[in-house]
Protein backbone atom coordinates (compact mmCIF):
# COMPACT_ATOMS: atom_id res chain seq x y z
CA UNK A 1 0.00 0.00 0.00
CA UNK A 2 1.20 3.69 -1.14
CA UNK A 3 1.03 6.48 1.18
CA UNK A 4 -1.83 8.57 1.05
CA UNK A 5 -0.84 11.99 2.09
CA UNK A 6 -1.16 14.16 -0.73
CA UNK A 7 2.34 15.89 -2.07
CA UNK A 8 4.37 13.05 -0.04
CA UNK A 9 6.26 9.95 -1.45
CA UNK A 10 8.80 7.74 0.01
CA UNK A 11 11.19 5.50 -0.46
CA UNK A 12 13.51 2.39 1.31
CA UNK A 13 16.52 1.02 0.80
CA UNK A 14 19.55 -0.91 1.84
CA UNK A 15 23.28 0.94 1.90
CA UNK A 16 24.80 -2.02 4.39
CA UNK A 17 24.46 0.07 7.02
CA UNK A 18 24.45 -2.40 9.83
CA UNK A 19 25.93 -5.34 7.35
CA UNK A 20 22.37 -7.02 6.52
CA UNK A 21 20.09 -6.73 3.71
CA UNK A 22 17.49 -5.21 5.24
CA UNK A 23 16.31 -1.71 4.54
CA UNK A 24 18.52 0.71 6.54
CA UNK A 25 17.84 4.36 4.67
CA UNK A 26 14.65 5.73 4.01
CA UNK A 27 13.69 8.76 2.08
CA UNK A 28 10.97 11.13 2.96
CA UNK A 29 9.83 14.02 0.20
CA UNK A 30 7.09 16.59 0.18
CA UNK A 31 6.11 18.30 -2.85
CA UNK A 32 5.38 21.33 -2.14
CA UNK A 33 8.08 21.84 0.66
CA UNK A 34 6.39 21.57 3.94
CA UNK A 35 6.00 23.59 7.53
CA UNK A 36 7.42 22.09 9.90
CA UNK A 37 7.99 21.50 13.74
CA UNK A 38 9.68 19.51 15.70
CA UNK A 39 11.07 18.12 19.30
CA UNK A 40 14.19 16.85 19.76
CA UNK A 41 16.43 14.98 22.58
CA UNK A 42 16.94 17.01 25.94
CA UNK A 43 20.37 15.17 26.60
CA UNK A 44 23.31 17.41 26.40
CA UNK A 45 25.07 15.19 23.92
CA UNK A 46 23.32 15.73 21.09
CA UNK A 47 23.74 13.87 17.48
CA UNK A 48 24.91 15.51 14.67
CA UNK A 49 21.40 15.33 12.80
CA UNK A 50 20.02 16.42 15.85
CA UNK A 51 22.12 19.68 16.14
CA UNK A 52 21.11 19.82 12.34
CA UNK A 53 17.50 20.07 13.04
CA UNK A 54 17.83 22.44 15.88
CA UNK A 55 19.35 24.81 13.82
CA UNK A 56 17.28 24.79 10.24
CA UNK A 57 13.70 24.50 12.80
CA UNK A 58 15.44 27.74 14.33
CA UNK A 59 15.91 29.00 10.65
CA UNK A 60 12.49 28.68 9.76
CA UNK A 61 13.02 27.49 6.41
CA UNK A 62 10.60 24.81 4.64
CA UNK A 63 11.71 21.21 4.32
CA UNK A 64 11.33 19.32 1.45
CA UNK A 65 13.21 16.01 2.28
CA UNK A 66 14.34 13.98 5.45
CA UNK A 67 16.77 11.41 5.11
CA UNK A 68 16.48 8.60 7.83
CA UNK A 69 18.78 5.46 8.73
CA UNK A 70 19.18 3.09 10.88
CA UNK A 71 22.20 1.18 12.48
CA UNK A 72 24.54 4.36 13.00
CA UNK A 73 23.85 7.30 15.51
CA UNK A 74 26.03 9.94 13.93
CA UNK A 75 26.94 10.36 17.46
CA UNK A 76 29.97 11.48 19.34
CA UNK A 77 32.30 10.95 16.34
CA UNK A 78 33.36 15.11 16.49
CA UNK A 79 32.95 17.20 13.40
CA UNK A 80 33.28 13.96 11.15
CA UNK A 81 29.16 13.76 12.14
CA UNK A 82 28.31 17.05 11.53
CA UNK A 83 30.48 16.93 8.00
CA UNK A 84 29.17 13.97 6.83
CA UNK A 85 25.45 14.72 7.50
CA UNK A 86 26.19 17.69 5.32
CA UNK A 87 27.16 16.04 2.60
CA UNK A 88 24.69 13.74 2.27
CA UNK A 89 22.08 16.29 2.47
CA UNK A 90 24.32 18.49 -0.01
CA UNK A 91 23.82 15.64 -2.45
CA UNK A 92 20.39 14.53 -1.63
CA UNK A 93 19.57 18.31 -2.89
CA UNK A 94 21.25 17.97 -5.55
CA UNK A 95 19.68 15.10 -7.15
CA UNK A 96 15.82 15.98 -5.91
CA UNK A 97 17.04 19.84 -7.79
CA UNK A 98 15.61 21.66 -4.17
CA UNK A 99 17.64 23.83 -1.83
CA UNK A 100 20.15 21.82 1.11
CA UNK A 101 18.38 23.76 3.88
CA UNK A 102 15.46 22.40 2.78
CA UNK A 103 17.23 18.57 3.71
CA UNK A 104 17.31 17.37 7.04
CA UNK A 105 18.82 14.07 8.11
CA UNK A 106 17.76 11.81 11.49
CA UNK A 107 19.62 9.05 12.39
CA UNK A 108 19.05 6.28 14.91
CA UNK A 109 21.80 3.27 15.76
CA UNK A 110 25.23 3.00 17.30
CA UNK A 111 27.08 5.84 18.85
CA UNK A 112 30.15 6.62 18.18
CA UNK A 113 30.76 4.89 14.53
CA UNK A 114 31.10 7.07 11.36
CA UNK A 115 28.97 6.57 8.64
CA UNK A 116 30.04 4.54 6.12
CA UNK A 117 29.69 7.39 4.25
CA UNK A 118 30.30 6.17 0.63
CA UNK A 119 27.97 3.24 0.78
CA UNK A 120 25.18 5.86 2.11
CA UNK A 121 25.84 7.90 -1.15
CA UNK A 122 25.92 5.20 -3.61
CA UNK A 123 21.99 4.52 -2.15
CA UNK A 124 21.08 7.82 -2.73
CA UNK A 125 20.14 7.55 -6.78
CA UNK A 126 17.87 4.72 -5.92
CA UNK A 127 16.01 6.39 -3.55
CA UNK A 128 14.91 8.92 -5.23
CA UNK A 129 14.27 6.67 -8.31
CA UNK A 130 12.25 4.89 -5.99
CA UNK A 131 10.14 7.63 -4.32
CA UNK A 132 6.63 7.09 -4.17
CA UNK A 133 6.78 2.91 -4.28
CA UNK A 134 6.68 2.83 -0.41
CA UNK A 135 4.00 2.95 2.19
CA UNK A 136 4.26 3.75 5.92
CA UNK A 137 4.91 0.83 7.19
CA UNK A 138 7.96 0.52 4.59
CA UNK A 139 9.18 3.14 5.99
CA UNK A 140 8.42 2.27 9.73
CA UNK A 141 10.61 -0.77 8.45
CA UNK A 142 13.52 0.80 7.21
CA UNK A 143 13.88 2.58 10.70
CA UNK A 144 13.81 -0.33 13.15
CA UNK A 145 16.92 -1.27 15.39
CA UNK A 146 16.02 -3.51 17.57
CA UNK A 147 12.12 -3.05 17.42
CA UNK A 148 10.01 -6.33 16.86
CA UNK A 149 8.29 -5.28 14.66
CA UNK A 150 7.08 -1.49 12.91
CA UNK A 151 4.76 1.08 14.37
CA UNK A 152 2.84 3.20 12.13
CA UNK A 153 -0.43 4.76 11.56
CA UNK A 154 -2.55 6.37 8.57
CA UNK A 155 -5.60 8.16 9.35
CA UNK A 156 -7.90 11.73 8.67
CA UNK A 157 -9.54 13.61 11.50
CA UNK A 158 -13.50 13.71 12.14
CA UNK A 159 -15.46 15.57 9.85
CA UNK A 160 -12.37 16.22 7.25
CA UNK A 161 -11.67 13.32 4.98
CA UNK A 162 -9.59 15.75 2.54
CA UNK A 163 -6.84 15.66 5.08
CA UNK A 164 -4.62 12.66 5.71
CA UNK A 165 -2.59 12.53 8.61
CA UNK A 166 0.66 9.27 8.76
CA UNK A 167 2.85 8.91 11.41
CA UNK A 168 5.62 6.16 12.14
CA UNK A 169 7.76 5.47 14.55
CA UNK A 170 10.44 3.75 15.82
CA UNK A 171 11.92 2.70 19.15
CA UNK A 172 12.53 -0.33 21.92
CA UNK A 173 14.99 0.85 24.57
CA UNK A 174 16.69 4.06 25.90
CA UNK A 175 13.01 5.51 26.45
CA UNK A 176 12.98 8.01 28.73
CA UNK A 177 10.76 10.60 28.97
CA UNK A 178 11.71 14.46 27.68
CA UNK A 179 11.84 13.01 25.22
CA UNK A 180 11.43 9.49 25.17
CA UNK A 181 14.35 7.85 22.61
CA UNK A 182 12.77 7.57 19.28
CA UNK A 183 12.57 8.83 16.30
CA UNK A 184 8.81 9.82 14.95
CA UNK A 185 7.57 11.35 11.68
CA UNK A 186 4.38 12.48 11.08
CA UNK A 187 2.74 13.63 7.57
CA UNK A 188 -0.49 16.00 6.91
CA UNK A 189 -1.50 18.22 4.33
CA UNK A 190 -4.06 20.16 6.54
CA UNK A 191 -2.32 23.67 5.66
CA UNK A 192 -2.31 24.91 9.10
CA UNK A 193 -0.26 27.98 10.19
CA UNK A 194 3.27 27.52 11.54
CA UNK A 195 2.57 28.60 15.00
CA UNK A 196 -0.65 26.19 14.97
CA UNK A 197 1.70 23.83 13.94
CA UNK A 198 3.94 24.21 16.43
CA UNK A 199 1.61 24.05 19.29
CA UNK A 200 -0.25 21.07 18.43
CA UNK A 201 3.23 19.25 18.18
CA UNK A 202 4.42 20.29 21.66
CA UNK A 203 0.88 19.31 23.02
CA UNK A 204 1.29 15.80 20.97
CA UNK A 205 4.76 15.27 22.37
CA UNK A 206 3.78 15.92 26.03
CA UNK A 207 0.96 13.70 26.23
CA UNK A 208 2.28 10.84 24.79
CA UNK A 209 6.35 10.46 23.68
CA UNK A 210 7.17 12.46 27.27
CA UNK A 211 4.98 10.08 29.04
CA UNK A 212 6.58 6.96 28.20
CA UNK A 213 9.57 5.28 30.08
CA UNK A 214 11.09 1.56 29.77
CA UNK A 215 14.67 2.06 31.55
CA UNK A 216 15.31 5.38 32.36
CA UNK A 217 17.83 5.93 29.34
CA UNK A 218 18.13 8.95 28.01
CA UNK A 219 19.32 8.96 23.96
CA UNK A 220 21.91 10.94 21.79
CA UNK A 221 18.97 11.35 18.98
CA UNK A 222 15.63 11.43 19.77
CA UNK A 223 13.64 13.01 16.98
CA UNK A 224 10.06 14.14 16.63
CA UNK A 225 9.26 15.97 13.18
CA UNK A 226 5.58 17.11 12.13
CA UNK A 227 5.34 18.03 8.41
CA UNK A 228 2.54 19.51 7.23
CA UNK A 229 2.38 20.63 3.59
CA UNK A 230 -1.30 21.46 2.68
CA UNK A 231 -2.13 25.19 1.41
CA UNK A 232 -2.17 27.61 4.35
CA UNK A 233 -5.48 28.45 6.00
CA UNK A 234 -7.03 31.49 6.74
CA UNK A 235 -7.94 32.88 9.97
CA UNK A 236 -11.45 31.73 9.58
CA UNK A 237 -13.76 30.05 11.43
CA UNK A 238 -12.94 26.89 9.51
CA UNK A 239 -9.48 26.67 9.96
CA UNK A 240 -9.72 26.94 14.07
CA UNK A 241 -12.31 24.11 13.67
CA UNK A 242 -9.30 21.93 11.01
CA UNK A 243 -6.76 22.99 13.61
CA UNK A 244 -8.69 21.58 16.45
CA UNK A 245 -9.49 18.30 14.68
CA UNK A 246 -6.07 17.71 13.31
CA UNK A 247 -4.80 18.34 16.94
CA UNK A 248 -7.13 16.14 18.45
CA UNK A 249 -6.24 13.18 15.88
CA UNK A 250 -2.59 13.69 15.36
CA UNK A 251 -2.50 13.71 19.46
CA UNK A 252 -4.19 10.45 19.58
CA UNK A 253 -2.18 8.81 16.78
CA UNK A 254 1.06 10.07 18.85
CA UNK A 255 0.07 8.02 22.22
CA UNK A 256 -0.93 4.97 20.27
CA UNK A 257 1.76 5.25 18.54
CA UNK A 258 4.01 5.96 21.69
CA UNK A 259 2.08 2.99 23.38
CA UNK A 260 3.60 0.82 21.36
CA UNK A 261 6.79 1.71 21.81
CA UNK A 262 6.58 0.23 24.87
CA UNK A 263 4.83 -2.77 23.61
CA UNK A 264 7.49 -3.13 21.41
CA UNK A 265 10.25 -3.14 24.00
CA UNK A 266 13.59 -4.54 23.98
CA UNK A 267 12.29 -7.72 26.13
CA UNK A 268 9.34 -6.50 27.04
CA UNK A 269 6.41 -9.01 28.85
CA UNK A 270 4.26 -6.48 30.73
CA UNK A 271 3.03 -2.91 29.92
CA UNK A 272 2.39 -1.65 32.94
CA UNK A 273 0.49 1.90 33.28
CA UNK A 274 1.45 3.95 36.50
CA UNK A 275 -0.89 6.29 37.38
CA UNK A 276 -0.33 8.75 40.28
CA UNK A 277 -3.69 10.35 41.80
CA UNK A 278 -3.74 12.81 44.97
CA UNK A 279 -0.55 14.58 44.31
CA UNK A 280 -0.25 18.00 45.90
CA UNK A 281 1.20 18.99 42.50
CA UNK A 282 1.69 17.90 39.07
CA UNK A 283 5.96 18.05 39.84
CA UNK A 284 5.02 15.62 42.80
CA UNK A 285 3.15 13.69 40.97
CA UNK A 286 5.26 13.36 38.39
CA UNK A 287 8.11 12.52 40.43
CA UNK A 288 6.40 9.81 42.30
CA UNK A 289 5.20 8.18 38.51
CA UNK A 290 9.00 8.43 37.34
CA UNK A 291 10.90 7.11 40.74
CA UNK A 292 8.48 4.12 40.49
CA UNK A 293 8.35 3.25 36.64
CA UNK A 294 12.13 3.20 36.17
CA UNK A 295 12.74 1.64 39.53
CA UNK A 296 14.94 -1.39 38.56
CA UNK A 297 13.26 -3.60 41.37
CA UNK A 298 9.93 -2.55 41.02
CA UNK A 299 10.35 -3.48 36.97
CA UNK A 300 11.63 -6.53 38.09
CA UNK A 301 8.99 -7.54 40.29
CA UNK A 302 6.55 -6.73 37.37
CA UNK A 303 8.63 -9.23 35.33
CA UNK A 304 8.49 -12.05 37.87
CA UNK A 305 4.64 -11.45 38.46
CA UNK A 306 5.20 -10.60 41.97
CA UNK A 307 3.29 -8.01 44.10
CA UNK A 308 6.29 -6.53 46.40
CA UNK A 309 4.57 -3.53 47.39
CA UNK A 310 7.49 -2.59 49.61
CA UNK A 311 9.39 -2.25 46.55
CA UNK A 312 7.15 0.42 45.25
CA UNK A 313 6.90 2.09 48.58
CA UNK A 314 10.49 2.76 48.51
CA UNK A 315 10.40 4.39 45.40
CA UNK A 316 7.85 6.95 46.44
CA UNK A 317 9.71 7.26 49.20
CA UNK A 318 12.57 8.44 47.35
CA UNK A 319 10.96 10.35 44.94
CA UNK A 320 11.96 14.11 46.05
CA UNK A 321 7.89 14.58 46.09
CA UNK A 322 6.18 15.54 49.60
CA UNK A 323 4.28 12.75 50.86
CA UNK A 324 2.66 11.28 53.67
CA UNK A 325 3.58 7.22 53.85
CA UNK A 326 0.16 6.90 56.12
CA UNK A 327 -1.88 8.16 53.21
CA UNK A 328 -0.39 6.46 50.55
CA UNK A 329 -2.73 4.00 48.55
CA UNK A 330 -1.31 1.59 46.42
CA UNK A 331 -3.77 -0.75 43.65
CA UNK A 332 -2.72 -3.46 40.34
CA UNK A 333 -6.17 -2.72 38.49
CA UNK A 334 -9.13 -3.22 40.89
CA UNK A 335 -6.53 -4.68 43.31
CA UNK A 336 -5.65 -2.88 46.70
CA UNK A 337 -2.39 -3.97 47.78
CA UNK A 338 -2.04 -0.73 50.11
CA UNK A 339 -3.81 0.72 52.71
CA UNK A 340 -2.65 3.94 54.03
CA UNK A 341 0.68 2.65 54.02
CA UNK A 342 0.43 -0.74 55.01
CA UNK A 343 -0.04 -4.36 53.30
CA UNK A 344 -3.84 -5.13 52.52
CA UNK A 345 -3.31 -8.52 53.44
CA UNK A 346 -3.11 -12.40 51.76
CA UNK A 347 -6.36 -11.76 50.04
CA UNK A 348 -5.45 -8.37 48.42
CA UNK A 349 -2.15 -9.71 47.93
CA UNK A 350 -3.36 -12.99 45.76
CA UNK A 351 -5.67 -10.61 43.73
CA UNK A 352 -2.65 -8.49 42.59
CA UNK A 353 -0.76 -11.22 41.53
CA UNK A 354 -3.69 -12.84 39.52
CA UNK A 355 -3.73 -9.29 37.96
CA UNK A 356 0.08 -9.07 37.50
CA UNK A 357 -0.07 -12.20 35.26
CA UNK A 358 -1.71 -9.70 32.34
CA UNK A 359 0.65 -8.63 29.99
CA UNK A 360 -1.46 -5.43 30.23
CA UNK A 361 -2.78 -3.48 33.77
CA UNK A 362 -2.64 -0.17 35.73
CA UNK A 363 -0.46 0.10 38.64
CA UNK A 364 -2.55 2.86 40.45
CA UNK A 365 -1.09 4.73 43.20
CA UNK A 366 -3.20 7.48 45.53
CA UNK A 367 -1.23 9.87 47.72
CA UNK A 368 -4.16 11.88 49.21
CA UNK A 369 -2.27 15.00 49.54
CA UNK A 370 -3.74 17.56 46.85
CA UNK A 371 -5.54 16.57 43.67
CA UNK A 372 -2.99 16.67 40.63
CA UNK A 373 -2.18 13.72 38.76
CA UNK A 374 0.13 12.08 36.21
CA UNK A 375 0.22 8.84 33.98
CA UNK A 376 3.29 7.20 32.44
CA UNK A 377 3.49 3.68 30.37
CA UNK A 378 6.25 1.63 31.38
CA UNK A 379 7.50 -1.89 30.87
CA UNK A 380 8.93 -4.55 33.12
CA UNK A 381 12.60 -5.43 33.23
CA UNK A 382 13.69 -8.69 31.85
CA UNK A 383 16.53 -11.41 31.50
CA UNK A 384 16.21 -10.84 27.32
CA UNK A 385 16.60 -6.54 27.92
CA UNK A 386 19.58 -7.55 29.46
CA UNK A 387 20.93 -9.67 26.63
CA UNK A 388 20.03 -7.51 24.01
CA UNK A 389 21.89 -4.89 25.53
CA UNK A 390 24.41 -7.01 26.21
CA UNK A 391 24.80 -8.00 23.22
CA UNK A 392 24.05 -4.66 21.12
CA UNK A 393 27.29 -4.46 19.49
CA UNK A 394 28.71 -7.73 18.85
Amino acid sequence: MKTEIPGFRFSVACAGIKQTERPDMALMVSNPPARWSGAFTTNRVKAAPVVMGLERLKAGVPLSAVLANSGNANACVGERGMADAKTLCRELARLLKVPENQVLMASTGVIGQTLPLDRMKDALPSLVEGLGSCSLEDLATAIMTTDRYPKWELSRPDRYPDIGIGGVVKGAGMIYPDMATMLGFFFMNAGLPQSVLREITRLGVQESFNQILLDGDRSTNDTVLVLDNGTALSGNRRADDVAHAVSMELGRMMKSLSERIVDNGEGVTKVVTVLVEGAKNRQDAKCVAESVAKSPLVKTAFYGEDPNWGRIMAAIGYSGADIDQESVDIYLDQAQLVSSGQFAGGVAEHKAAEVMKNRAYTLRISLRQGEATHRLTTSDLSVEYVKINADYRS
